[in-house]
């Protein structure tokens, strides 16, 4: 269950031994705790969100996500089409290798996209143009929400709210330039960098490949080796 802002809030001042604002103000805490938030969703990329965008044909640009941090993958299906297409990313300047001078080709169905100016009005274009409708998948690491009311969830990857609290004490104490800052700014960043490894793929099997059958001597295949 996400921890709202006023139980954030008052387990940062039992630890600061400060239950009422003196010091530190509850706003400056609350900016503490959403910096902490961007920070982490900036570092591990773990807010994971999907948008659909209605494709037009002919249409070769479109605008991305505007709460994105990057994109991840994005896929093309036709309208009345169950197929479902994954585009390829290029830089701007290796599509100059692939659309050459003919950048405005069209086709059934973009093979490529690449990028171009930066969130919120990140341009998707696509290549070759689509001639027919259909919806663009876009699969990104999505920004924080923001907290300001007490009720306000925080937006942190449930079960991690604590390095959201190591964070802003490391701020706090360092503001009041209390030595034990350092302290907490360390234990921030060795629980930051242990959900980085863990929440990259949410599951702890080793990577795999397979080039099949085809790709194997046939002598291996025939002697039952493989």
């Amino acid at each position: 269950m996400a921890v709202d802002l006023t139980t954030m809030l008052a387990d940062v001042r039992s630890l600061l031994d400060e239950p009422n604002p003196q010091f530190w103000s509850n706003t400056e805490l609350t900016n503490w705790i959403n910096e902490a938030c961007s920070a982490i969703a900036r570092k591990v990329e773990w807010k994971r969100a999907t948008a659909s965008i209605a494709v037009t044909a002919e249409t070769q640009t479109y605008t991305a996500p505007t709460d994105m941090i990057r994109i991840y993958r994005i896929t093309f299906s036709p309208t009345d089409s169950d197929n479902t297409y994954t585009l390829e990313w290029r830089g701007m300047m290796e599509m100059d290798q692939i659309w050459g001078i003919n950048q405005e080709w069209p086709a059934n169905y973009p093979l490529y996209y690449t990028t171009w100016l930066v969130p919120p009005n990140l341009n998707i274009i696509c290549y070759p143009v689509p001639s027919q409708d259909g919806d663009m998948e876009v699969y990104y690491y999505q920004q924080i929400t923001p907290v300001a009311e007490g009720s306000d969830p925080v937006d942190c990857l449930e079960g991690y709210e604590d390095i959201v609290v190591d964070y802003t004490l490391y701020r706090a104490l360092r503001k009041d330039a209390d030595p034990r800052w350092n302290e907490f700014k360390t234990t921030y960043e060795d629980k930051l960098n242990d959900l980085y490894e863990n929440s990259r793929t949410f599951q702890d099997q080793a990577g795999t490949f397979s080039t099949g059958q085809a790709a194997l001597p046939e002598w291996l295949v025939s002697d039952g080796l493989y």
